[in-house]
């Protein structure tokens, strides 16, 4: 099962709106996608549930909630070789994207089929 919750977001620095889409498919139940402008960022569940709230993440996506003044919005700063941006999310919507992963499967009760898992990764058959 995938969700999908399609939304503009703004890119900061230039107030440009931008077309996003934020994913969650029960394959791979501690991670989330972000997609935007053709480009598909993954990275953890948690560090968006957390990003809402404080300041959170070390690596090439980090979140947190916008300090501009705007509670009603989530930043989502990505970073690579390529450039760095960040996109203003309303926090309504990932809090409604983070309830419905939640109620598809309930944080910290995640869980791999390691067989199919396993074979998966192998090109082969699950035992």
């Amino acid at each position: 099962m995938t969700l999908t919750f399609p939304e503009t977001g703004v890119l900061l620095g230039s107030n440009t709106k931008l077309g996003l889409e934020l994913g969650y498919d029960i394959a791979d139940p501690w991670a989330v996608t972000l997609t935007a402008a053709g480009q598909v960022w993954l990275f953890a569940r948690d560090l968006l549930a957390s990003g809402c709230n404080e300041p959170t993440g070390d690596g090439d996506v980090q979140v947190r909630p916008d300090t501009g003044g705007v509670f009603a919005r989530v930043v989502i700063a990505l970073s690579s070789p390529d450039g760095a941006a960040e996109i203003a999310v309303p926090r309504g919507t990932v809090e409604s994207f983070l309830a419905a992963a939640d109620a598809v499967v309930p944080a910290g009760h995640e869980d791999i089929d390691w067989p199919t898992e396993l074979a998966r990764l192998s090109g082969g058959t699950a035992a």
